[in-house]
């Protein structure tokens, strides 16, 4: 009996000299977990600020959505004017949309919640048929949409969509897309 004991010990001392692992081999596990992490960080970034740039655009649609529907029940965009002063586009916006912030055309957007609004008249018609909206992205892009209601105007009227990766993040920035403002610019693109 004594005899069975003592070979189990010495067989279980022999299992626990080889059980352990060896420096070269948790090295490699190391390596491979910081090869793994290289290749994780970049595409996390990445994708981080696509829902930056996604939510700064989502926010600029769902502006849109609220200021046509002020067109479509005064038949023209109202002047931006400002926010407690009856019947302006400011103050008519954050009444129908009070998760966004709306700023007047001046005023740049630091947030995707901050919206520059600018109204204006698309083709001498006097009537305000334009409107221009500029939001700054996390990522520190500057998107902008524009919408003209008035059809016929040279091909202008719809949506359009454009940003930049600097200057200011304003609506009048925004008007002056098309003739390249300052920093990386795309020209309006149709939506």
């Amino acid at each position: 009996m004594i005899q069975a004991i003592q070979r189990r010990l010495a067989a279980r001392q022999d299992e626990n000299s080889e059980g352990g692992f060896t420096l070269i081999e948790l090295m490699v596990v190391v390596m491979i977990i910081a090869i793994l992490v290289g290749i994780a960080i970049p595409a996390f970034l990445g994708a981080r600020k696509r829902a930056q740039d996604t939510a700064s655009k989502s926010n600029l649609r769902n502006a849109l959505g609220t200021a046509q529907t002020i067109y479509t029940d005064n038949q023209v965009y109202e002047a931006v004017g400002a926010i407690g002063t009856a019947h302006t586009m400011l103050d008519d916006l954050t009444q129908e949309e009070p998760s966004l912030t709306f700023l007047g055309n001046a005023a740049a957007s630091g947030t995707a919640k901050e919206i520059s609004i600018l109204t204006k008249d698309s083709g001498g018609q006097n009537t305000l048929d334009e409107i221009i909206l500029a939001s700054k992205s996390g990522s520190g892009k500057c998107f902008f949409l524009r919408h003209v209601n008035t059809a016929g105007l040279a091909g202008l009227s719809g949506d359009y969509i454009a940003n930049t990766s600097s200057g200011a993040c304003t609506a009048d920035a925004g008007d002056a897309l098309p003739t390249g403002a300052g920093g990386t610019t795309n020209a309006w693109t149709a939506l």
